[in-house]
């Protein structure tokens, strides 16, 4: 495959050295970037990197170049440096291309002010373009900057008229922001506007059931049906005395009553619980995580197919300590969208954390084929290796992320600290060297929690460590040492078959399991 791949390029470079007209460093420069591109193409991130930027030196207004650098840099995970390279390259030559990956980059950082201010450039160049302001107005939404985003619409309907993807957002932000009546006024003025379509008149009626005013609702239902005797939907409205009732009374109850309008952008629903997530975050605060997975969960009822809501419930789970409940949340975000790096590796660490290693090695192999760039990854599978005993791929992977990390000289301490434990665990000698602290998870984590345990059983504290997802192999046939020091040799059979079964690569496993046999 890869001299598949080298032949255009090889064919290319023919090409250009038969061509006598261009001069020498024109092609010289040319034949650089051909083969920085064959870099890329062949997964060697780095050293395209580097060729890119010497080319870079030299011709510091390629803007092919500075394209191909800001890809590898997101590639690589480096969001801030691919922004820098992206919007040098745009500024020499503003094009759709460039536009459209530094507005993704922009909401892959966070930086919504920054796509907002973007696509207002985009506007003033082309003003007749209505993308652009729908696209606007969605990074102001994410900014939470709702009267921006309003301001937007309304420009785009001064432009164009009243339009009813445009009136349906514009209902759906009032409605967000509490403001009842301008967010009734927007479907009002729509069905002004098509008097005929029957849609916005079930879209008012609607609006009117969810706000409790059912006089209004059942006039625009008998509107409908005068205009439409046979409809259905307006008869059953009519024949329902019962409008839906009220969410329990919490002191969540507006907000609950906000995340169950499906109407309302998604975005903005987000944006009124991430303060509170963070929150969670910072404090651990079950009580308040409860309250937020209430929530959460009727976010996720309403939109079922939306991989934030999905991830929310994760980080929830996560940061209140519930770790099995947070890998799963993660699995279904993946399941939803598995394209968001960021969830690949909380799904690692709670796997990981949670000594679920069968699932923690499967999920980091198949994020390498995604994020081929990313060290936690290297480091969260050389974890799941070293703790089944595989110390040998536990090695490579582990110097696979020292290599990504050199540049960083905290990074490259952790990666040295777990390099130490692994060193440790492989040679059976003591962990009073080592610095625990600086291994994932901390002092607490699995790996530590292992090394400790080790030369200093503790069988209380290995017997809680213990859960139905525990697939951590070493762990295990430590459980079962405890057991069989102890006397119960049935328990000590089970634990270590459950090792064998996570895949232990143990050379002392099998000589115990055939031990309890003789």
């Amino acid at each position: 495959m890869r001299i598949l791949l080298l032949l255009p390029l090889l064919f290319t470079l023919s090409f250009l050295s038969a061509q006598s007209e261009r001069s020498e460093s024109e092609v010289k420069r040319e034949e650089q970037f051909i083969t920085a591109k064959r870099e890329a193409l062949l997964g060697k991130t780095d050293d395209a990197i580097a060729l890119f930027q010497a080319l870079l030196e030299e011709q510091p207004k390629n803007d092919p170049a500075l394209f191909e650098l800001a890809r590898l840099h997101y590639a690589a995970g480096n969001t801030a440096p691919a922004i820098e390279a992206l919007q040098r390259a745009y500024a020499i030559r503003p094009n759709d291309v460039y536009a459209a990956f530094l507005a993704d980059l922009y909401q892959a950082a966070g930086r919504y002010r920054d796509g907002a201010d973007l696509y207002a450039q985009l506007i003033e160049q082309r003003p007749t373009q209505a993308e652009n302001y729908l696209e606007r107005a969605a990074f102001l939404v994410r900014a939470q900057d709702v009267k921006g985003a309003m301001k937007v619409y309304d420009e785009l309907e001064d432009r164009i008229g009243v339009n009813p993807e445009l009136s349906r957002r514009k209902h759906a932000l009032y409605l967000g922001t509490g403001d009842r009546k301008r967010a009734e006024q927007e479907l009002v003025s729509l069905i002004e506007a098509f008097p005929d379509v029957i849609d916005y008149r079930h879209l008012l009626a609607g609006y009117y059931r969810s706000q409790d005013e059912d006089k209004k609702a059942r006039e625009v239902y008998q509107e409908i049906l005068r205009r439409e005797p046979a409809d259905v939907r307006a008869q059953l409205a009519l024949q329902d005395a019962a409008p839906g009732g009220d969410v329990a009374g919490t002191d969540d109850r507006e907000l609950m009553a906000l995340l169950a309008r499906p109407e309302v952008d998604l975005d903005l629903k987000v944006g009124k619980l991430l303060p509170l997530i963070q929150q969670v975050a910072n404090t651990g605060d079950r009580a308040l995580g409860d309250r937020l997975l209430a929530l959460t969960a009727e976010l996720r009822r309403v939109h079922p197919d939306a991989a934030k809501a999905a991830a929310i419930a994760g980080d929830l789970y996560f940061h209140t300590g519930r770790l099995t409940e947070a890998a799963q949340a993660y699995r279904e975000t993946l399941e939803l969208d598995d394209t968001v790096y960021p969830v690949w590796e909380q799904l690692l660490a709670a796997l990981y954390l949670d000594n679920q290693l069968v699932d923690l090695r499967e999920y980091a192999e198949a994020a390498l084929d995604i994020f081929p760039n990313r060290p936690a990854v290297y480091v969260h599978y050389a974890l799941g290796e070293a703790l089944r005993g595989d110390f040998g791929e536990a090695n490579n992977l582990l110097q696979q992320a020292q290599l990504m990390v050199s540049a960083s000289p905290d990074a490259a301490a952790a990666v040295d600290a777990l390099q130490a434990a692994f060193t440790a665990l492989e040679t059976g000698s003591d962990a009073d060297n080592l610095n625990l602290a600086r291994l994932p998870g901390g002092e607490g984590g699995p790996l530590a929690f292992y090394l400790k345990q080790r030369n200093d059983p503790d069988a209380a504290a290995l017997q809680s460590a213990d859960s139905p997802v525990n697939t951590n192999a070493l762990l295990l046939e430590l459980m079962g040492d405890a057991q069989q020091r102890a006397g119960d040799k049935a328990a000590a059979a089970e634990l270590y078959a459950r090792a064998q079964a996570a895949g232990s690569r143990s050379s002392t496993l099998a000589r115990k399991i055939s031990g309890l046999k003789s």
